[in-house]
């Protein structure tokens, strides 16, 4: 069954859109008769750990949320965490304990605040996060909104022309998303002659930002 018909099937307590699902299905889709080790920050009732157990029936599921979670689970193929995202001794905790081989897919659907999300990331990818991994942080956008903690109201882009910059929207975790970008080039930004050396490859195969969502391929 796919993702939408799972939800449909189940009354797992989840709000992951269908534009979310459609995507997820593209990037985890030839996961799913894998042993897959999956780690999600952030999951509320637990409905979506509940709904990645019934797509990868030989996988285990991990999760991470603030507050208490209870997950009914008669597979045992669900572990539930409680804890904050940049807690870096409880994230090796949990991979020591449910992926010591790494996570093939890590989902950040936590705090949505830019400097927490970094840290996550920056930790759970380098050490945590198989070659060929796969890392999904959601609902990037609320960077655009002053009500959030660390948005503000979207200004349009503006060119400098003298310094032939676009000087554009860079405030949390719409500025960290763009930092990735960055990432993804720093072959350029460092290459011999033309760039700040020391010469340095990307730790990022491939990079998809649509709306809401963005997905690291690790290289």
């Amino acid at each position: 069954m796919s993702l939408q018909q799972i939800l449909a099937a189940s009354a797992y307590p989840t709000d992951k859109s269908q534009g979310y699902l459609d995507n997820y299905e593209e990037f985890f889709g030839s996961l799913r008769d894998q042993d897959v080790r999956l780690l999600e920050l952030g999951i509320n009732y637990g409905g979506s750990l509940q709904m990645w157990r019934d797509y990868f029936p030989k996988g285990v599921c991990a999760g991470l949320d603030l507050t208490p979670v209870t997950v009914d689970d008669p597979t045992g193929r669900v572990r539930v965490y409680q804890g904050m995202q940049q807690d870096t001794a409880l994230l090796d905790r949990i991979a020591r304990e449910v992926a010591p081989d790494g996570f093939d897919i890590i989902i950040d659907d936590c705090s949505h605040v830019g400097y927490l999300t970094a840290i996550t990331l920056g930790h759970l990818f380098d050490k945590h996060l198989k070659p060929g991994g796969i890392y999904c942080i959601e609902d990037w956008g609320c960077g655009y909104w002053d009500s959030w903690s660390d948005g503000k109201a979207y200004q349009k882009p503006v060119y400098d022309m003298q310094q032939h910059r676009f000087i554009s929207h860079d405030y949390g975790m719409v500025g960290f998303i763009k930092t990735l970008v960055d990432e993804c080039g720093i072959e350029d930004a460092t290459k011999a002659g033309r760039g700040t050396p020391p010469p340095t490859r990307s730790s990022i195969k491939k990079l998809q930002i649509s709306g809401g969502q963005v997905f690291l391929v690790k290289a």
